[in-house]
């Protein structure tokens, strides 16, 4: 497997888990850390999470800071990136070798911006440490 793919299938996987828990639109879901009465709590829209959940502030705050919305879009805006190493831009006004070395650039550019990209799932079991940058 390359290291596109496997970003590819990450994302895949980081997308199902978001959007698994519920059949909500998280693009417009506005998860946010609150307090009632004087507890903080996780506000979920309809439901919340509260510290007799176990968690303490700071887990309730990491909650309401990485719901499915946000993570739905960092795996679009992932993608964007992954197309672009796949279709890099082209210009019909340069020469068809211009725009090879062009291409050839952005490539080597994302190729490390993609191995950075993968670090953060290198204890995947898919994961080579030989895409470490």
């Amino acid at each position: 497997m390359d290291l596109v793919q496997f970003l590819k299938n990450r994302l895949t996987e980081d997308e199902a888990i978001a959007t698994a828990p519920t059949k909500a639109t998280w693009a417009t879901a506005e998860w946010r850390f609150a307090e009632v009465d004087g507890d903080p709590i996780v506000d979920l829209g309809t439901n919340h999470l509260t510290r007799v959940s176990s968690l303490n502030e700071q887990e309730m705050q990491h909650i309401a800071r990485h719901d499915p919305a946000r993570v739905l879009a960092e795996v679009a805006a992932k993608r964007d990136l992954l197309s672009r190493y796949e279709n890099p831009e082209a210009s019909e006004a340069l020469p068809p070798s211009m725009n090879r070395l062009t291409a050839s650039v952005e490539r080597a550019v994302l190729d490390l911006v993609f191995r950075y990209l993968a670090l953060p799932y290198a204890d995947h079991p898919d994961y080579s440490d030989s895409w470490r940058p």
